[in-house]
C-alpha cells in the first residue's frame, strides 16, 4: 500500500533499540500514548520502545525474551513524501521511502493514496 506524508515526522530517538530472536530483555512501563508498546532495555544496555507482541514476558513482566528480530528505527519524513507500507503494528507503519530507507512512522502522520 502506498501512503503520502501529511504531517512531517522527526524521530526523538537517535540511537534506536534493536534485538534478535531469543535475546533476553528487561521490561519497564507500558506506553500510554501508543497501546501495545513497552519500554525495553536490550542486552547492550540501550533503552527504547518495543512492541509487546514481539516479546515473551515472564510472569512478573519485568523480564522477557525476544520472539523475533526487531529494529526501532523511526524514519524522518517530509510533507508530501511518498512511502510504501511494509507492515502495520500498534498504530505505526513500517515503511520504505523512494530512496530505499526503511523505518517506522506513526499511522496518523500519513494518508492513503
Amino acid at each position: 500500500m502506498k501512503v503520502i506524508v501529511k504531517e512531517a515526522h522527526k524521530s526523538d530517538y537517535p540511537n534506536p533499540i534493536s534485538f534478535i530472536d531469543g535475546e533476553p530483555l528487561i521490561l519497564g512501563h507500558f506506553d500510554t500514548e501508543f497501546i501495545g508498546w513497552i519500554r525495553t532495555i536490550t542486552s547492550d544496555g540501550n533503552e527504547g520502545w518495543a512492541p509487546v507482541d514481539y516479546i515473551e514476558m515472564n510472569q512478573c513482566k519485568a523480564k522477557g525474551i525476544a520472539k523475533c528480530n526487531y529494529n526501532a528505527f523511526e524514519l524522518d519524513t517530509e510533507i508530501n513524501e511518498s512511502l510504501e507500507v511494509l507492515s502495520e503494528l500498534n498504530e505505526w507503519f513500517l515503511v520504505v521511502n523512494t530512496r530505499g530507507e526503511e523505518g517506522w512512522v506513526p499511522v496518523q502522520t500519513v494518508g492513503i493514496t
